[in-house]
């Protein structure tokens, strides 16, 4: 079975695995031999994933796995064996030999015997670098290389125990030599990154950063390098990241890969890569959907290529200007940093200072210790050579003049040594230019203004355009646009880098001539580009929306196609997994619906906004973003309302197709237009099966939490998923009635859907639903007081969210660690990760826990005896959700010498929603009910609580835990007169509180306990 497959069955497996076997019967002698046979398994498999976790690259959660293994296990000789291969992988070979000779003197201490021949075998490999040994047991790949033919060869002779031949990779003889040539200053930088790719070619990968202000040299020193490389033997691939907007999402890569894989064929990998390597026309029914899933295999593939390329010849990756990049060409540029380390891979790239917000992105490159070149500007000799390189006559004086004023930045002494060449000595010092636009202004001016012209509509066309699209774009004949292109060619301005194709030298030049421009002519310049694309027939449908969309905003007649091609722009992005980009264009498209309304009299105009915010819907929820994708959805129910169509009730309200953990509207909200208006709908002919699965799932999601029909419509809505036949319909009507069912009441219901999810994840290789189905399985382990179990399939879940990307997701998972620390008692800390992970999620607009937050932290105030502190807050919190939360408004009151105020606030009760926070409000309310002496509503809430007695209140919701429930039910107990009940809850939330490790509700516990008069018939 191949490691990655094992590793994902073993996980699940013991995740499953709970507690000790027969923990209620540990002290019957018969069950002694089966609980040993049982463990025994249970660390036999725990063994054999960290070991399927090291073979498929794991190498950092099989560390953590072996390490628990020999703490638990010491004298078990596999951890110690596991635990050094890890080190290994992790290369700290010094670590894995220290591991070994710790194990050899524990097992001699305790045991009197020496290592066994497995330990034995492996001290021998590290000591004298047995590497085939190595590779084989952690699955880091050796520096040889096996071709297509040659790895069928080998799986062949394996299978029949024979020797496998294996060609090695023969890199280049001899040190990187780069030179500077005509380059000036730059030697330093050459040498570092001549370095850096000796050291890549002993199989470590190297990321070299060159980063400095525009115009400084980074993309000549990139350039000077991929000129020299592929002489000395490597395999050379570069991309730019596009400096001007309307490029398709990913374009570096399009335009890089498929060069490269004319050298360096795709094999396998080439189906997968499809997308990258003839991404087809932007409106391709065929191509992929943009799903997570998807978009994991297409890494994965590029990842695979990409190594194997490496390994056969050592390859050079440069991407410059970085700082321009969209997400997806960004991220593909980290996981090659990320994932391609042991590999003879240079990876190259170059970014702005100042521009763009690269801190993320240098955060996740930090620890793969880049070498990083800073370029500052030359020195004053340079930089007078530099200037009389370009201009041979020029005297000293105006050298000085220029480099002082450039400050050595190469762009700018060039563009001055053009000015001067073109305006003469004296002129040019006359009045030295104050930066490099002025410059530029300057040269230009030299200009005719026919050419100028021309040239200002090839910079609104972008930094590179073909010459067809300009000619039929200009408002002149096309020798006049051919001339004013020959004199910027001729001029430096521009260069011929394909035929047929016109380049500016630099894009300060192109924002130069467009940054002059009137708003009016800009937006013509737009629209001629835009409408000569269609005509032209143009597939780039980014670049057409990005013109039009300009244009259209002075426009109008430009308005209908602009959205039309902002709409087939989205899908492109979308599918090239870049829903942010998505986004924009679809805000875009529906703003100018709003704006230009008479533009669109000839459509239905009312059903291309519900359409819109129906895509719109759709990036938000991939974005993570589900907060904003709710206002899309609600502003398309209300566009749909003013209109009075029932078609457009029901598209609006079946944008949503997406699951999400938690409701997203406010709490104990409902919505009883949407109620009433759903309910019609479904009463009527006119929606299909599949509309009526999604108009039942969004009913449920609009009653109210105590409508018992709420339910009764989820399991309808789920009932029609399974006869529909269609999985992701299915998975989201399971999400939903998970989110209905009560886990710690009803765990056997809650246990068969969280099953049947699971199942629908596994049939569709679908990693929203796997995520879920492992969040579920925690909210289970939870309720059964197995904080471990809830951890490890916690874990899962983040493993899947860090796999496939799931915005939003890690946030979600994150709030077990405030749960935990308050479990624990480690309230400041609790305090300090809950706003971190509520902050998080604000941001992504995932959901708003503002009011989960004011419930944590008055119970942890509380638990601290300083409830008082934060009576502002959770008044504030009492306002938005009265009066659901009544109790702990009132004891702050209460604690803040203000009891008329709190028995009012108290008063006001209602009974309780039973949802994830009903054991923490109800056992507030109990604790209530004591402070003001009522032992009416202490009674009604003990028998509330009864069914729950074994609970840690709240746990399950993985994000806030109060105190056992066992702990108020005493309390409440002992309040009510009935001390032998309350010594039988106090000695339940001593169990309680030792499942979670909790010493302050044991000691909350004992001190109950200790406070009971002595049970009769005590001594």
């Amino acid at each position: 079975m191949p490691a990655h497959l094992a590793a994902e069955r073993l996980a699940r497996a013991l995740a499953d695995w709970g507690g000790q076997p027969y923990a209620e019967f540990a002290d019957e002698p018969w069950t002694v031999g089966e609980r040993t046979r049982l463990e025994e398994i249970h660390r036999t498999a725990r063994e054999r994933l960290a070991a399927a976790q090291l073979r498929c690259g794991q190498a950092a959660q099989a560390l953590t796995d072996a390490r628990a293994l020999t703490r638990e296990q010491p004298l078990h000789e596999e951890g110690w064996r596991l635990l050094s291969l890890a080190l290994w992988a992790r290369d700290r070979q010094g670590e894995a030999l220290t591991v070994l000779r710790q194990a050899r003197r524990v097992l001699g201490e305790e045991l009197g015997v020496d290592p066994g021949p497995a330990l034995l075998e492996l001290e021998q490999a590290l000591l004298h670098q047995r590497l085939d040994l190595l590779h084989r047991e952690t699955g880091v790949p050796a520096t040889a290389t096996i071709h297509p033919g040659a790895a069928r060869a080998a799986e062949a002779a394996e299978a029949v125990g024979e020797p496998v031949a294996v060609e090695e990779h023969r890199s280049p003889t001899g040190p990187t030599v780069l030179t500077t040539d005509l380059l000036l200053g730059r030697d330093e930088e050459l040498a570092r990154l001549a370095s850096a790719a000796d050291r890549s070619r002993t199989g470590r990968s190297q990321v070299v950063l060159v980063s400095g202000e525009a115009g400084i040299g980074k993309s000549s020193l990139l350039e000077a390098a991929l000129g020299q490389l592929p002489a000395q033997g490597w395999l050379c691939a570069f991309g730019q990241c596009p400096e001007s907007e309307g490029a398709p999402p990913g374009r570096a890569w399009f335009d890089m890969l498929p060069r490269l894989a004319e050298a360096a064929p795709p094999g396998p990998y080439a189906d997968e890569l499809a997308p990258l390597l003839a991404p087809g026309s932007g409106s391709d029914p065929g191509q992929p959907d943009g799903s997570p899933a998807l978009r994991f295999r297409l890494h994965k593939a590029l990842l695979g290529w990409l190594r194997d390329t490496a390994r056969r010849q050592p390859l050079a990756v440069f991407m410059d200007d970085l700082h321009r990049g969209d997400q997806e060409s960004v991220e593909l540029f980290l996981l090659c940093a990320e994932q391609l380390r042991d590999v003879p891979l240079l990876l190259v790239g170059s970014f702005r200072t100042g521009e763009g917000d690269p801190t993320a992105a240098l955060a996740r490159l930090a620890v793969c210790a880049p070498v990083r070149l800073a370029l500052g500007g030359l020195s004053d000799t340079e930089a007078k050579t530099f200037l009389r390189r370009a201009a041979a006559g020029m005297s000293e004086r105006a050298a000085a003049a220029l480099a002082e004023r450039a400050g050595g930045n190469p762009f700018y002494l060039r563009e001055s040594s053009l000015l001067l060449a073109g305006e003469g000595e004296e002129r040019a010092l006359a009045s030295i230019p104050q930066g490099v636009q002025d410059v530029l202004r300057r040269r230009l001016a030299l200009l005719a203004p026919t050419a100028t012209a021309g040239l200002r509509l090839a910079a609104v066309a972008g930094r590179e355009a073909p010459v067809s699209l300009l000619i039929h774009a200009a408002d002149h004949d096309a020798d006049q646009l051919l001339d004013a292109l020959d004199a910027g060619v001729t001029a430096g301005l521009l260069t011929e880098p394909r035929p047929g194709t016109v380049r500016f030298t630099h894009a300060l030049v192109r924002d130069a001539l467009e940054a002059d421009l009137t708003r009016l002519r800009l937006a013509r310049m737009h629209s001629r580009l835009g409408r000569s694309l269609i005509a032209l027939g143009s597939h780039d449908v980014a670049a057409t929306a990005h013109h039009l969309l300009h244009a259209a905003t002075v426009l109008t007649d430009d308005a209908g196609p602009a959205v039309h091609h902002a709409r087939l722009a989205s899908e492109q992005a979308v599918r090239r997994h870049a829903p942010q980009n998505a986004e924009t264009l679809l805000d875009a498209a529906l703003g100018l619906l709003a704006a230009h309304p008479a533009a669109f009299t000839g459509e239905d105009a009312p059903l291309l906004r519900v359409r819109l915010l129906g895509q719109l819907v759709d990036c938000r929820i991939r974005m993570g973003a589900v907060v904003p994708a709710r206002e899309a959805q609600q502003q398309a129910v209300r566009i749909a309302r003013a209109e009075g169509r029932d078609d457009l009730l029901t598209a609006a309200y079946t944008t949503w197709t997406e699951p999400t953990p938690w409701r997203v509207r406010a709490y104990a909200d409902s919505d009883p237009e949407a109620v009433e208006e759903l309910g019609r709908l479904l009463d009527t002919p006119g929606p299909d099966d599949r509309q009526r699965c999604l108009l039942l799932d969004q009913l449920a999601d609009a009653l109210d939490d105590s409508d018992p029909r709420a339910v009764a419509v989820a399991h309808q809505a789920v009932a029609l998923a399974r006869s529909l036949g269609e999985p992701r319909l299915r998975g989201l009507t399971l999400t939903s009635l998970l989110r209905r069912t009560d886990c710690e009441l009803d765990s056997a219901a809650y246990l068969r859907l969280h099953q049947e999810l699971t199942e629908v994840a596994d049939s569709q290789a679908s990693p929203e639903y796997s995520w879920m189905s492992a969040y579920t399985a925690a909210r289970l382990a939870a309720a059964d007081n197995d904080p471990a179990r809830m951890e490890q399939c916690l874990v899962r879940a983040d493993e899947i969210a860090r796999t496939y990307e799931l915005q939003g997701a890690f946030a979600v998972a994150r709030l077990r660690r405030p749960m935990l620390a308050m479990a624990q008692g480690r309230f400041e800390e609790a305090e300090q990760e809950l706003g971190a992970a509520v902050a998080e999620l604000r941001v992504r607009g995932a959901v708003d826990l503002s009011g989960l937050a004011g419930l944590a932290v008055g119970c942890i105030r509380l638990r601290q005896g300083r409830l008082a502190e934060v009576l502002p807050v959770l008044l504030a919190v009492w306002e938005q959700y009265q009066p659901h939360n009544e109790a702990l408004t009132a004891l702050a009151l209460l604690a803040a010498g203000r009891p008329e105020e709190a028995r009012e606030v108290f008063g006001r009760r209602v009974p309780l929603l039973r949802d994830f926070a009903y054991p923490i409000l109800a056992g507030l309310r109990g604790a209530a009910a004591i402070a003001f002496d009522d032992r009416e509503a202490a009674a009604e809430v003990y028998t509330d609580l009864l069914p729950l007695q074994g609970l840690a209140g709240g746990a399950s919701s993985l994000s806030i835990v109060y105190r056992p429930v066992a702990q108020t039910l005493g309390d409440l107990a002992r309040f009510l007169g009935r001390p032998d009940q309350a010594r039988s809850h106090y000695l339940d939330a001593l169990r309680v509180a030792a499942a979670w490790e909790s010493p302050h509700w044991e000691a909350a516990a004992r001190e109950a306990l200790a406070s009971l008069p002595p049970a009769p018939g005590s001594v």
